[in-house]
Formats: C-alpha cells, sequence, structure tokens
C-alpha cells in the first residue's frame, strides 16, 4: 500500500481541482481552496488559500482566521503527493514570510501586464479611451487596471479572471481625481494588502 493510500485512509482528507485554476483540500470538516496553475511544464500549487470554510450544523460557513502553520505543514505535502501520484510535476509557491518588511519583486507579472493588454483588446477594451494604465501590483502578485469607468468595471474584470483564473482575490476602488480619475481593479493571486481604501471582494 503507497504512503498516500495510507494517508488517506488515517486522516480522512480529499483533493479535487473544481475548475480551472483552484484546488479544493477537505479533512473532517474544514476545507481550504488553493490557486493553482501550470508553468514551465509543472503544476505551481500557492501555498496559502485563497478561501477558508467549516463544515457546522449541515452548513458551510466561512473561516477568516490566518491559515496557521500546523495546517500549512500537514496540508500542503498532502496535495503535492496528491499531484505526483498523478504523474504531474509540482512546485509550491510561497508568499515570502516576511512580506511586510521587504520589497517583492516579480518580473513575470511584466509578462501578464502585456497578456492582461491582450485579453482586454479581446474583450473590446483599449488602453486611453477604456483604461488609463495596467500596472503590476507586487506585494500581492496581480495587477491594478486604473483609470475604468464605472459600467466597464464588471466585463472587465469578468474578462481578466478568464485569462487568471488562478487570482481568486479582487478589490474595487473610486478615485474621484488625481492624475487617473475613475475606478481602479486590482486583481491579485494572494489576499490584498494594497490599495486599502475602496471596497473589496474576494474568493
Amino acid at each position: 500500500m503507497s504512503l498516500l493510500s495510507v494517508l488517506r485512509r488515517n486522516w480522512h482528507y480529499s483533493v479535487k481541482n473544481p475548475g480551472a485554476g483552484r484546488l479544493v483540500y477537505r479533512e473532517a470538516n474544514h476545507e481550504y481552496t488553493f490557486p493553482i496553475y501550470e508553468a514551465d511544464g509543472e503544476m505551481v500549487l500557492v501555498g496559502t488559500p485563497s478561501s477558508q470554510r467549516t463544515h457546522l450544523f449541515f452548513n458551510w460557513y466561512p473561516n477568516h482566521r490566518e491559515f496557521p502553520d500546523a495546517a500549512r505543514q500537514r496540508i500542503l505535502p498532502r496535495i503535492a503527493a496528491h499531484l505526483r501520484a498523478e504523474g504531474l510535476s509540482v512546485r509550491v509557491f510561497e508568499r515570502e514570510a516576511d512580506a511586510a518588511a521587504s520589497f517583492e519583486f516579480y518580473p513575470e507579472l511584466f509578462e501578464d501586464r502585456g497578456r492582461a493588454s491582450e485579453l482586454l483588446e479581446e474583450a473590446g477594451y483599449t488602453w486611453f479611451s477604456d483604461y488609463s494604465s495596467i500596472d503590476p501590483v507586487h506585494e500581492d502578485y496581480g495587477l491594478e487596471i486604473s483609470g475604468v469607468k464605472e459600467g466597464d468595471v464588471k466585463p472587465i474584470m469578468d474578462a481578466l479572471q478568464r485569462g487568471f483564473p488562478h487570482w481568486h482575490h479582487h478589490k474595487y476602488a473610486l478615485h474621484d481625481g488625481g492624475r487617473e480619475p475613475g475606478w481602479s481593479i486590482i486583481l491579485c493571486m494572494f489576499p490584498p494588502k494594497s490599495c486599502n481604501a475602496g471596497s473589496y471582494d474576494g474568493d
């Protein structure tokens, strides 16, 4: 019997992929949704869940607490073992432990910026007339689209989510004046810490 089979039998957990960019891990009455994506021929599992739920009295309830280290050390190796048992190459992508005290820089976000521009063009939106800029948001691993008209916020968000299904968090803010008036949209992979003003709508 394989180690994976022993773990499954003793701990009663499951690993499922309900759709593009999402992996759901369940054990007992707890559920964790993780971003997952393919890059350079391997599956990249993001080590921070985008949402957590607890099942109590026949219903699921959101759990907004921090992902505990004990759960991290238990769950991530199990998911990686599950994916490798399926013949996949796996890499776990962790947010920096002391991200608040250091500047995070992900050069691949500049490629993602170009991809986002293409997605918006395909959806019928053009630079300068429909939005003013697309900028990387390194601390949250995402992009910010600025200068968006109110009626275009949801269609633009929908277009971006189709291209980045593993970025589960999004945030909106209205800027009445300044250099780029209008709505700004942040779509990111890690729980957002930037752009504290405005409204947030996560996974």
